[in-house]
């Protein structure tokens, strides 16, 4: 069992990368093997909307997004991280996102097998609901290339990484989510 990790904020060691490797220390309890891959330190251009990906499912950029695509085949399960940045997704994992779409075909068929995914979202807002629109939004569109969000872990009011250590309920949400995603795909 291989889970592969995505973490769309800029801070290689933030709140978000903390609550998702959290997530990977739940799934490796259960014997998954994981890796995470910190987005922001790739270079990775944004689609331009060629359309050369849908004939082949293979997007004519080539840049650090392009190993990813066998990442994403290759795993059984995955973990998506991104804290909300002006009210949505960061740049990076948008960039991710929308290089995503060289896994839909010509027909909006997905060409990558269906992954169970946890979704790890991070905001300064105290009210868990004040994004609900936007996280259902990111779901829907990764859920258009297969990766299927079976749970959401939210962290509000996040301040520092010490400070969400300190959550322990949501520190064993997010370590239970991986032993589960596990346990389900086996």
């Amino acid at each position: 069992m291989r889970v592969a990790a995505f973490v769309g904020s800029p801070r290689t060691e933030g709140s978000t990368d903390l609550i998702v490797r959290q997530v990977l220390k739940g799934a490796e309890e259960e014997g998954a093997s994981t890796s995470i891959y910190h987005l922001g330190l790739l270079e990775m251009k944004g689609c331009i909307a060629c359309m050369g990906c849908r004939e082949t499912g293979v997007c004519v950029i080539d840049d650090g997004m392009t190993p990813l695509y066998e990442v994403l085949h290759e795993a059984d399960a995955i973990v998506l991280g991104t804290p909300i940045y002006f009210y949505y997704m960061t740049a990076q994992m948008k960039t991710f996102t929308d290089r995503l779409f060289a896994l839909i075909g010509e027909d909006f068929e997905m060409r990558l097998e269906k992954k169970e995914t946890v979704l790890v979202v991070t905001q300064g807002a105290d009210k868990p609901e004040y994004f609900d629109a936007q996280i259902k939004s990111m779901a829907d569109a990764w859920g258009m290339c297969g990766l299927s969000v079976r749970e959401t872990i939210l962290s509000c009011s996040t301040g520092t990484r010490e400070q969400v250590e300190e959550d322990v309920e949501m520190m064993s949400t997010a370590f239970e989510a991986g032993r589960v995603l596990v346990k389900v795909k086996l």
